[in-house]
């Protein structure tokens, strides 16, 4: 047997992968975003892409792709990235499920290394991974560390979100039946990560496998004084609910809301786009350090 006809039995006989990808007005990256996970070095997934009625070409490009991993669902309303999630979860097919956003890069070795983390770490219930942060123009301006143990990953919870929720890859099993709690949108991950850690530990590869588009003036730069409010309900939900923070990401906790609160709202939004943009930003070697 040649090596490309050996390649495709073992590929065969590797775990389906269900890629999810929500899609709303994202036509001026959709196409190099898609091409990233058609290009990927481990071939066996499915491709479920969800048009949240999206009002510019998006769906025009999306339609334009012929490979049939591709799945195009479309929303008759408009739902947000967990209702549009949700519906991708409800049609996954596969062992596990990865994440994707529609602007975004994945490197070609992403799901390949991932998936093969989680199969020799049967207790790790879903992964992340490092990430570079790239403009408009896919000019790299920063990197973005995660931390890799699963302690940091339980920890970090109290601060900032773990793991980068589009480099997400978890064992279907659970992520189906757990899914994203609709009314908690633009806070959708955090929520999720505290119900994953009932069914098992939170890791990041060491590998920068992912490139994160960040546009100023993006849902991630905007409100975040009632993003902190609500993700301190999160938080604090969790905690009543069994979670055990670290006494020093409490006090941690406590600065960001001295910072969010009493800071006036342009100079959190600066210090929170230098923290967002900083080269390397990571706080594992604080919180892994003992108390």
């Amino acid at each position: 047997m040649s090596p490309k006809g050996r390649n495709a039995m073992k590929q065969k006989n590797l775990p389906l992968i269900s890629v999810i990808m929500p899609v709303f007005n994202a036509a001026a990256y959709l196409k190099p975003a898609v091409n990233s996970i058609l290009s990927q070095s481990y071939s066996n997934f499915e491709y479920i892409i969800v048009n949240d009625c999206s009002t510019d070409s998006s769906l025009k490009i999306l339609r334009s792709f012929r490979d049939p991993r591709i799945k195009i669902i479309s929303n008759s309303k408009n739902l947000g990235v967990a209702g549009s999630l949700n519906r991708a979860l409800k049609l996954a097919k596969g062992k596990y499920v990865a994440r994707m956003d529609a602007d975004d890069i994945s490197h070609p070795d992403r799901l390949r290394k991932q998936v093969e983390f989680l199969e020799l770490n049967p207790n790790t219930i879903a992964c992340g991974v490092q990430t570079e942060i790239i403009d408009g123009q896919n000019q790299i301006i920063s990197t973005r560390s995660f931390p890799i143990s699963s302690k940091s990953c339980h920890d970090y919870l109290m601060l900032t979100s773990p793991i980068l929720h589009p480099t997400l890859m978890t064992r279907a099993s659970v992520y189906k039946k757990i899914g994203y709690t609709a009314k908690y949108k633009t806070a959708e991950d955090w929520d999720l990560y505290f119900k994953l850690l009932k069914f098992g530990k939170l890791a990041n590869l060491p590998d920068t496998l992912y490139s994160y588009r960040q546009i100023f003036g993006s849902n991630g730069f905007k409100n975040i004084k009632n993003a902190f409010i609500l993700i301190t309900k999160i938080r604090l939900q969790a905690i009543k609910n069994g979670y055990q923070p670290a006494w020093l990401m409490l006090l941690s906790n406590l600065v960001q809301a001295l910072i969010v609160f009493l800071l006036p709202e342009k100079l959190v939004f600066r210090l929170f786009s230098f923290w967002r943009t900083s080269k390397n930003t990571t706080i594992e070697t604080l919180i892994t350090q003992p108390a």
